[in-house]
């Protein structure tokens, strides 16, 4: 007997713990917070971008480069093996101003080059002239074509400075040069207003031409 309403007594312990309601049972409100809460947590991460406003690339600050502010104009001039062909009246498109360089304490030609020549600069070009003689610019590490023969140069003959080039070879020039012998180069081609050790115009990387 005994045994027997000890087993009643279990059965009836084990309805009520199955009939106890959960927590989120008991309270239906609590339930409906907490799903809401997912609801606001839980989001798309392409509805961020959509609602995100359309971003604005900043203008750029850089300053274009002295070339690049210059309308190249490809259709002025003729070319071989794709190099522009610079001819000595496209050089003469220069005029100079006198100005005073405390550096060497005088007045000095201060070259203001045109616009096509400045839309020049950087470029690769081919040029011919007559070759100065090394003894007359102090210095094997370069060669100085004139647009004139030795005698009407800019060293001797009174010309101006736009009739001469310097040439800095990309490598030492294997074939000795000679005085007023024509030839031509190819290279970078550079306008200098600043630095007085060299001319106005100078090749950079220069190649002679076979």
């Amino acid at each position: 007997m005994t045994r027997l309403l000890l087993n009643i007594l279990i059965i009836l312990l084990l309805i009520a713990c199955g009939s106890n309601p959960s927590d989120d049972e008991k309270d239906p409100e609590i339930n409906h917070t907490h799903e809401s809460h997912a609801e606001e947590n839980s989001h798309d991460p392409h509805e961020d971008e959509s609602e995100k406003p359309p971003s604005h690339n900043k203008p750029s600050t850089a300053t274009p480069s002295a070339a690049s502010t210059y309308d190249f104009e490809p259709d002025r001039y003729k070319y071989k093996d794709g190099y522009i062909i610079l001819t000595w009246e496209e050089l003469a498109k220069v005029t100079f101003e006198e100005e005073y360089h405390e550096e060497v304490e005088e007045y000095i030609w201060q070259p203001i080059f045109s616009d096509t020549l400045k839309a020049l600069e950087g470029k690769k070009v081919m040029v011919e002239g007559f070759v100065i003689p090394i003894e007359e610019t102090g210095d094997e590490t370069f060669v100085v074509l004139s647009g004139l023969p030795y005698l009407q140069c800019f060293f001797c003959g009174g010309a101006g400075p736009e009739t001469v080039i310097d040439i800095l070879p990309k490598n030492k020039l294997k074939k000795r040069l000679t005085t007023d012998e024509k030839i031509t180069f190819k290279g970078r081609l550079r306008l200098n207003a600043d630095d007085l050790m060299y001319l106005n115009y100078i090749l950079d990387d220069a190649e002679l031409v076979k």
